[in-house]
């Protein structure tokens, strides 16, 4: 143990100083020198025959007695060694003292030789032997050591809590749980009978002051799980500043919504996350706090389930760009974003279209929960949960906020939730439903401690010590634990905190490129059920999201400000039926509402699942194209099949026309930016690209103005990351 393992000021013993030893080695010169001064003292033995007197006899034996108990007293022996040491040589220089008084005979002599040889017998073997319990000897002294400096740290955690809380006769468990971070370590206490953890409450920041803890660093109480009595207590003591520095956003592998999503790593190297399918959860922090940084956290931990799908009410647009910019800006994938909504009337028509999934998920689910004999609806890929991502709550207009209400409360059987973030703790920012029905919650920096202490109403504020920089949190969950505020700091999801040029900054710099490449196949899709239920909202979300999104300065879609293939995509969808009108439609001259009804503006997959019978079959020219490539006898090979397809529109077209007939026809490649497969596909001198987007099979006819498909060697940037003119 060292100074680091018990609270400051009850310093461990230090080890005691090595005793003066002859040899600590089986056999050596030290010990040979000792073994051969006895046998020459027990020579005495024939001390008669040459006339010595008995008194020097009785000196020798007192002499061999002094140096025996000497020697094993500076060797450390046990006292039973010295005893029969001793002993052996009282007996043998005894009968010495004896033959030397009555002069020797035969007898004596015989007698004699058979002592002296016992005794030389007994002296070796007992230095043999306490050589062999020397470790025991070693490992008794280091318990009894180790023993003191428990009771030191029993006795000084006893102390402590009576000083700083007021708490008599608390008992420090012995064994103390080390973190294998090393930043700290946990203290097992068990309280008088009559208190629990709510004595301990508030007394954060003066037992980290008493232990010496650096900012950054500090004293978190727990009450442990359901089995664990209610007066003891866990106390976690972080010995070091965990809040400085940034933590690299770990990897991108898949998950799942029935696991934590996790954002961040507490003191003792664990993760902290919160389960944001069956709870939803409240963030609030000043300006500068790390808010939006946490929410982007969050998203990327969501996204990486294949079984729920993420949309936004972000009306700043800064927690939704980096989820949607690969795909807008570079053509990568799918938006990992399925909705982001960044003005009032869309944040109000997602509220509407969500009240109507809860709804219909109800109705039509309810079979399912009876058959599966479960209370809330299971997540999985074919019927995903849904997470709406609310930043800044006071920005959202009373109707909004009224929805969100409605979905907190109502959403949870169906895997609705709502994440919610302000900037203060007050009714201003936090609705009544928000506060009561919100069991996750996440306080980073305010300006006033205040604002801590309403968002963890029953444990009051945490020591504000700990927020050092931005992205340190507190969190718990009243239903799913921690059950007490813990501190953490959240992953970065930015370059910035790091040296440039380092692996951790490349990085992050490719994150959200390297989420969109890992993660969009696995983006489930929104159920049947739910889909019909939001109607036009959400079919036609992305052509009315996209120009709020990447409109240039006059306010219109240009091709410049949108990747090739989304740009061409963009061209094809009908134009949408307006937010506005969506939210507040027109009466007509009998006084009804008028019904609106449209074309769905979606971005195609290739996958099956992701095609409508409608918008397979809708033109002829589709159809006959794909029985003509399922007509062939011999296997089309994919590029052999794209020519086909292409070949037999008969007319240069756009990729989006294109794609779905592939898809149906049997082709089952991933990629999503027509350019990536061209060249994957070597279709360069087989298609043939008209300035207006559109291509065309080289035997089917000239397109005017057409030039070369780029091909990889065009792009330095590597595939699908630029778009070409």
């Amino acid at each position: 143990m060292t100074t680091t393992d018990i609270p400051a000021g009850l310093e461990t013993l230090s080890d005691k100083p090595k005793r003066w030893d002859f040899s600590r080695d089986a056999v050596t010169p030290g010990r040979l020198v000792a073994w051969g001064s006895e046998i020459a003292v027990a020579s005495a033995l024939v001390a008669p025959l040459a006339d010595i007197p008995w008194e020097a006899g009785a000196a020798a034996g007192v002499l061999c007695t002094g140096t025996a108990i000497m020697y094993e007293k500076a060797r450390g022996s046990w006292r039973r060694v010295m005893v029969a040491r001793a002993s052996s040589w009282m007996a043998t220089t005894g009968w010495l003292s004896y033959a030397l008084a009555t002069r020797p005979t035969l007898l004596t002599m015989v007698i004699g030789g058979a002592v002296w040889g016992t005794g030389a017998a007994v002296n070796i073997g007992m230095d043999r032997w306490g050589e062999t319990t020397r470790e025991a000897e070693k490992t008794l002294d280091e318990r009894l050591q180790q023993g003191e400096q428990i009771k030191a740290a029993q006795e000084g955690w006893a102390k402590l809590l009576y000083e700083i809380c007021g708490i008599e006769n608390a008992v420090a468990d012995p064994v103390i749980d080390r973190w294998p971070s090393g930043a700290g370590y946990t203290v097992k206490v068990t309280l008088p009978a009559h208190l629990n953890i709510d004595s301990l409450k508030g007394y954060e920041a003066e037992l980290a002051g008493a232990l010496h803890l650096p900012k950054g660093g500090g004293v978190a109480f727990s009450a442990g799980g359901a089995d664990i009595p209610r007066n003891v207590i866990f106390i976690a003591v972080t010995q070091k500043n965990l809040m400085s520095g940034a933590i690299p956003y770990p990897s991108l592998s898949p998950s799942t919504v029935n696991k934590p999503i996790g954002f961040g790593r507490i003191g003792n190297g664990t993760e902290a996350g919160l389960n944001l399918k069956d709870e939803g959860a409240l963030a609030v922090g000043a300006q500068g706090s790390g808010k939006t940084a946490l929410m982007k956290t969050v998203g990327l931990g969501y996204i990486r389930c294949d079984d729920g799908i993420l949309w936004d009410m972000d009306t700043s647009a800064k927690m939704s760009a980096p989820f949607i910019n690969p795909y807008l800006r570079h053509g990568i994938g799918v938006p990992l974003v399925d909705w982001p909504a960044t003005t009032a009337d869309e944040c109000e028509l997602m509220v509407i279209a969500a009240r109507a999934i809860i709804s219909a998920r109800k109705t039509f689910y309810a079979d399912l929960l009876e058959d599966e004999n479960v209370d809330n609806l299971p997540a999985r890929p074919d019927l995903p949960a849904i997470l709406i991502r609310v930043d800044e709550t006071k920005s959202m207009s009373d109707a909004a906020a009224e929805g969100l209400d409605w979905i907190i409360e109502e959403g949870r059987s169906v895997n609705v939730r709502v994440m919610n973030t302000g900037l203060r703790a007050t009714r201003d920012f936090v609705t009544a439903s928000m506060d009561e029905l919100m069991p996750g919650r996440i306080g980073l920096r305010t300006n006033n401690a205040s604002e801590l202490a309403m968002l963890f109403p029953d444990h009051g504020a945490p020591d504000m010590a700990v927020f050092t920089d931005p992205g340190t949190v507190v969190y718990m969950s009243t239903t799913k634990g921690p059950f007490q505020p813990t501190p953490a700091k959240a992953y970065a999801t930015m370059p910035d905190p790091f040296t440039e040029g380092s692996p951790e900054w490349q990085r992050m710099v490719d994150l959200f490129m390297d989420a969109a490449r890992q993660l969009s196949p696995l983006r489930p899709l929104l159920d049947e059920v739910s889909a019909n239920a939001a109607g036009l909202a959400y079919e036609q979300r992305w052509a009315r999201v996209i120009p709020n999104l990447r409109a240039g300065p006059s306010g219109k879609m240009t091709a410049d400000r949108v990747h090739e293939s989304v740009w061409e995509l963009y061209q094809t969808w009908p134009t949408p039926i307006p937010a506005h009108s969506l939210l507040h439609p027109e009466i007509d001259e009998e006084g009804n509402q008028v019904s609106y009804s449209g074309e769905a503006a979606t971005i195609p997959r290739l996958s099956q699942a992701a095609l409508s019978d409608d918008e397979l079959d809708r033109l002829a020219a589709q159809d006959a194209a794909v029985e003509l490539a399922k007509t062939n006898v011999a296997p089309k090979t994919p590029d052999a099949l794209t020519i086909e397809l292409f070949a037999a529109m008969g007319r240069s077209v756009r990729p989006s026309e294109v794609y779905p007939l592939m898809v149906k026809a049997g082709y089952d490649k991933s990629d999503r930016t027509f350019r990536d497969l061209c060249a994957k596909l070597s279709l360069q001198d087989k298609l043939i690209r008209g300035d207006d987007g559109t291509y065309a099979a080289v035997e089917s006819g000239e397109v005017p103005h057409a030039g070369r498909i780029p091909g990889p060697k065009d792009d330095p940037d590597g595939r699908g990351d630029a778009p070409h003119h």
